[in-house]
Formats: structure tokens, sequence, C-alpha cells
């Protein structure tokens, strides 16, 4: 399977999420949270985009119990947070974006090539990755098969 690099502009995401807490279990670890988010969606007749997943510290830098990241759901329309559930925007940004199969390509080999394609490449990361579903990567086997990394970029200064 080939896999292409593009860079481009990805829109803004009004978004409900769960922060997690805790070290990567595997590709089970945000399915309770999804779940969660679902229900509150579906409670609140909001139609739902993108399914959005993503660390907030670094591998390095804290412990995997202390480790957070975040399962976001797209929202379409106003919302308001309740209980574990946030609201929160991810602006519209530059990013480098590789779509692929997980079954096909290893997800690690995605993560390693981009981070090589950053480093020689007139960009610099300017925030952390994201993987990008349309809709339940559990149980929607087309969203599965087109999971999407974004890398959020800004141009490297001149020397």
């Amino acid at each position: 399977m080939k896999v292409d690099y593009k860079v481009k502009v990805a829109p803004s995401y009004n978004v409900a999420y769960i922060l997690h807490r805790g070290p990567y279990t595997g590709p089970n670890m945000w399915r309770s949270e999804f779940n969660q988010l679902t229900k509150w969606a579906k409670k609140r007749k909001l139609r739902t985009g993108k399914w959005i997943m993503y660390f907030l510290d670094k591998w390095s830098e804290k412990s995997e119990k202390q480790r957070r990241s975040v399962a976001c759901i797209e929202i379409k329309g106003k919302a308001k947070p309740g209980g574990k559930i946030q609201i929160t925007k991810i602006p519209k940004q530059k990013v480098v974006s590789v779509v692929f199969d997980p079954d096909k390509v290893s997800a690690d080999l995605v993560y390693y090539a981009l981070e090589a394609w950053i480093e020689y490449c007139p960009y610099k990361q300017a925030g952390r990755s994201r993987e990008l579903y349309d809709g339940s990567p559990w149980t929607n086997p087309r969203a599965w098969a087109n999971c999407e990394v974004q890398v959020p970029l800004k141009r490297k200064s001149n020397p």
C-alpha cells in the first residue's frame, strides 16, 4: 500500500472531549470515552462528525500513569459541557496528513516516517499529532481503513 504525505489546511473542529489519564493500552484505549461521548451527543440530538484522539503529553515528559490523552468527537450545533465532557475548538491549521489502513501499514511505521519527513522538510511540528476517523474505528470498517494522522506544522525560521 502506498502512503502519501499531504500538506494541507485542516478545518477547525468544534469538539466534545473527555480527558484520559494513564498509559497507552492499545487500540481499544479510548473506546469507553467514545461510547460516553456518542451517548452524550445522541441525548442532546447533536450531529457528529470526525472522531479525534491525541496525546497531550510527550512520551518522555510524564510517567505512564500521569500521561494525558484526549478522546474527541466533532459536534455540529451548540452544546454545554457536562460531567467529564468538555467542549473546545481545535483551530484551523496547516498540517501534514497521511491516510492509511492500519491493517495494511503499521501505525508505528507511519508515525516514525512522519517524524523523519518533518526533520527534512521546510516545516517543524507545531502541536501534538492526532488521529482522525470518519466514525467509530471499532464498528465501522471503512472508518478504520481510512485512519488519518495529522501533525500541525509551522514554517522553520531561516538561520
